[in-house]
């Protein structure tokens, strides 16, 4: 991967990728920002083996996500950790060791936010190390969380009925404090940006219309972004 921006902004998950038996994980997400974001990455992937080490089976499995449009900032990249449950996720912290490899990046890099998401609709998927993804995410605060997950399975049926069963779409809800709380992230999940690019461009198809009808009633959209995905460690 080549990285051609000055700073980043990193979410330390997050995005948005699932393999969980029940729809109870958890998503940790720590946003930075850095200048060097090539050396920023090169630490995280050397690093992943002694967060595990500590993670031992409260993490599932963790990776970064590059924007393609949509970062916040310029630059912006989210690396997501996603957990067995909830309360794995909160269980998930520190120690000597991981304190001792975020030092060796802390003076290039600055914590700017963190989040604390739960699963609330699986994929199929199950992450392996080195997989690539394409996803596309939608933040949104939903007038009826049921209502708007039932309406994203239903879309996600008529995908599969319309040529797209490789396309499917997992659902986070922001849980805890922040300007966040109670919003919803629907994350559609392919395994290549064309892959992707052809779903988009079927917004405009009648099964898609039709799919995507009740959508306007049922969230208030926040913001979204489009992103290419890696995962760097799977337990």
């Amino acid at each position: 991967m080549k990285y051609t921006f000055n700073k980043f902004t990193t979410v330390f998950l997050i995005s948005f990728l699932t393999s969980f038996a029940s729809a109870e994980g958890g998503l940790s997400v720590i946003t930075i920002n850095t200048d060097n974001p090539s050396d920023y990455v090169d630490w995280l992937k050397k690093s992943t083996p002694i967060f595990a080490d500590t993670w031992g089976d409260n993490v599932a499995s963790s990776g970064i996500c590059t924007p393609i449009s949509g970062g916040e900032r310029e630059g912006n990249h989210y690396v997501w950790s996603l957990s067995p449950s909830l309360a794995a996720t909160m269980a998930s912290g520190s120690d000597a060791s991981i304190d001792k490899a975020v030092k060796k990046i802390s003076k290039k890099r600055t914590v700017e936010r963190r989040d604390v998401y739960e699963v609330i609709k699986i994929t199929s998927q199950v992450n392996v190390a080195g997989q690539l993804t394409a996803q596309y995410n939608l933040l949104s605060t939903p007038s009826s969380v049921s209502a708007y997950v039932e309406a994203v399975t239903a879309m996600e049926t008529a995908a599969a009925k319309n040529g797209f069963s490789d396309v499917e779409i997992a659902v986070f809800q922001a849980s805890g404090a922040g300007d966040r709380a109670g919003m919803v992230m629907a994350s559609v999940q392919a395994p290549s940006t064309q892959r992707l690019g052809d779903f988009l461009s079927q917004r405009n198809s009648g099964w898609m219309a039709e799919a995507m009808k009740d959508f306007p009633s049922l969230r208030k959209s926040e913001h979204d972004w489009l992103l290419n995905c890696e995962v760097i460690y799977s337990n």
